[in-house]
């Protein structure tokens, strides 16, 4: 509904309003139905990449301020309130001008089996414009193609580039991480990015 409206509306701050509040609700309906799945179900586990990506999506537009209580929703793990780390994670993006992040969140592989797509995405922080280098790196074993890009970002639009992200049957299986840096043009360094992998 509030899309439609958005839709038949002639002014552009109305449009921008309602947009707002169309995004809010999709960020709260996803936390609803996490609450609403069992513990340890595949469904649960997409309702919380969902979250994920709805949070991120939207942080740096004024309609979601993650934190710890957001990073438990994304995660389901036991971590205490005044978690430093969560905290600082949150200040050091928003003291950025320009951030980025890698979707899905969780990645999983078989050795040496098909390869799956990463989507590196890029976002304008202090919406002045910018060029995003990234790159990409990860554990002995695993093939990224490409391994890095260049992204272009000015305001509330972000960018994106699709990585395939493949193993060799050498890998060795269990619990990784994917490694997202992000500079500017300039060379300055901006916070990285996780992105959890499994390797079976």
């Amino acid at each position: 509904m509030l899309r439609r409206a958005a839709g038949q509306t002639g002014s552009a701050a109305a449009r921008t309003v309602l947009d707002r509040l169309g995004r809010g609700t999709d960020v709260a309906r996803a936390d609803q139905r996490i609450g609403l799945l069992l513990a340890g179900s595949a469904e649960l586990n997409a309702a919380r990449e969902a979250y994920r990506t709805l949070l991120l999506e939207n942080r740096f537009n004024g309609v979601v301020l993650p934190n710890v209580q957001t990073w438990l929703r994304r995660y389901g793990t036991d971590t205490p309130y005044d978690n430093a780390g969560v905290r600082q994670e949150v200040v050091d993006n928003y003291a950025s001008p320009a951030a980025g992040y890698g979707t899905p969140g969780l990645l999983a592989l078989e050795r040496g089996g098909p390869a799956v797509t990463l989507t590196v995405v890029a976002q304008d922080v202090d919406f002045t414009g910018h060029t995003v280098r990234w790159t990409a790196s990860g554990p002995d074993g695993l093939r990224l193609t490409p391994a890095s890009g260049s992204l272009r970002v000015t305001g509330t639009r972000s960018a994106s580039d699709r990585v395939s992200v493949g193993t060799t049957a050498a890998a060795s299986a269990g619990s990784h991480r994917i490694t997202l840096e992000f500079r500017l043009a300039d060379g300055t360094r901006l916070t990285p990015a996780q992105v959890d992998l499994t390797v079976e």
